[in-house]
């Protein structure tokens, strides 16, 4: 899967996500930047011992790449710079990991499982307002709409390629509409709230105000009829002429 990949590039790979992962969050960057003289320090110890034993490693067979893998440019005459880059990736991740889980360790707390669970708790959060669904007209005819095209999808045995723009056209109608129920909801204003607006901003205001929250509510059902309409283009193209060969 990744045989195209350099060397450097399979290992920017597997740590550059992580790395992002902890430096971009801004709970962990100041943590991390109260310590950058232990990460800083970590890094560039692993990185020379790593990039002095490599080169050893190679020599007896205990790692081997292919030549067209690197980019063949030795630093010192000594290491490839692919391996520095390698062990400056890797050693800067160890470091980081280890520095935010000493930190949250003298706290009382394990990090590692409060970010898996506050991660499943969001998973779960959005399945959960998946059911908001089952409560509008329109949410459940695209559905059962969409259950067409999978099942025709099935039928006609589409490629993988246009099996992507069938599940993204789903995804974004279904995504459109789930927005916009929740624009309705919020934009809903019950009888108390409206006379308690035009008693605290006057009529005008609170008619105004109303303009603007029906413009908003179009806006967002605008978003779901762009969204069928490329949808239905995209159904029409696949499926149209097979089911005509079908039919006929």
């Amino acid at each position: 899967m990744f045989d195209h990949l350099s060397y450097v590039g399979y290992n920017a790979l597997f740590c550059l996500p992580f790395l992002i992962l902890i430096w971009l969050r801004r709970e962990f960057l100041e943590v991390l930047v109260t310590r950058w003289r232990p990460i800083l320090i970590s890094t560039v110890a692993l990185t020379v011992y790593g990039s002095l034993i490599w080169p050893i490693a190679l020599e007896y067979g205990c790692w081997a790449y292919g030549s067209d893998k690197i980019s063949g440019i030795k630093l010192l005459g000594y290491v490839y710079i692919d391996d520095v880059m390698r062990w400056l990736l890797v050693s800067f991740l160890l470091a980081s990991y280890v520095s935010l889980s000493t930190h949250y360790e003298q706290q009382g707390v394990d990090i590692f499982w409060r970010e898996l669970k506050s991660l499943l708790r969001s998973f779960a959060y959005a399945f959960r307002g998946v059911r908001i669904i089952s409560l509008e007209r329109n949410s459940t005819v695209h559905v059962a709409v969409a259950v067409f095209v999978l099942l025709e999808a099935i039928l006609f045995r589409i490629s993988a390629l246009e099996w992507l723009f069938v599940v993204m056209s789903i995804a974004l109608v279904l995504g459109f509409e789930i927005f916009n129920s929740c624009v309705e909801r919020i934009a809903s204003w019950s009888p108390g709230e409206s006379e308690q607006m035009v008693a605290t901003l006057g009529k005008g205001v609170a008619e105004q105000r109303d303009q603007e929250i029906g413009l908003v509510k179009d806006a967002a059902a605008a978003g779901v009829l762009f969204s069928s309409v490329a949808a239905g283009v995209v159904g029409v193209t696949l499926f149209f002429s097979r089911l005509l060969e079908k039919l006929f």
